[in-house]
């Protein structure tokens, strides 16, 4: 079994600060997840360590599917396959969500998820960029 990164040891409520970004997040993804580009029940989400306070490159907007796997440290690595995409994002909170999840989807026959998590520059301890 995986090791637990320490980000994903407690589950961590998010926080209500996050919505003050609402709209600047929405405006940035255009109504869509961020990671799969899904449209339905998208919300604002903050990547932990919570900065003091919110902020635009820790937070995204993510979709229920996304959000669960952000949030369980689960991920479908049949579903997936999309995080492809998401680590080349220009925005260091989506790319960095894309990133943690890669490194929680445990398929190492897995081709593609080897070339991502090969241009993921995160530490798998931590979960943040090296």
């Amino acid at each position: 079994m995986a090791k637990v990164p320490p980000y994903l040891k407690k589950r961590v409520r998010q926080r209500a600060r996050v919505g003050s970004l609402g709209k600047d997040l929405t405006r940035r993804s255009r109504g869509r997840c961020e990671l799969c580009e899904g449209r339905s029940s998208v919300r604002p989400f903050e990547l932990v360590p919570f900065p003091e306070e919110a902020e635009m490159d820790r937070s995204l907007m993510a979709c229920d599917r996304c959000r669960g796997w952000l949030e369980r440290g689960k991920v479908d690595a049949i579903e997936a396959t999309f995080l492809s995409s998401a680590v080349w994002s220009t925005e260091p909170a989506v790319q960095l969500a894309a990133m943690r999840l890669l490194l929680l989807a445990d398929d190492p026959e897995s081709p593609w998820l080897r070339d991502a998590l090969d241009a993921a520059d995160v530490d798998p301890e931590t979960g943040e960029f090296r």
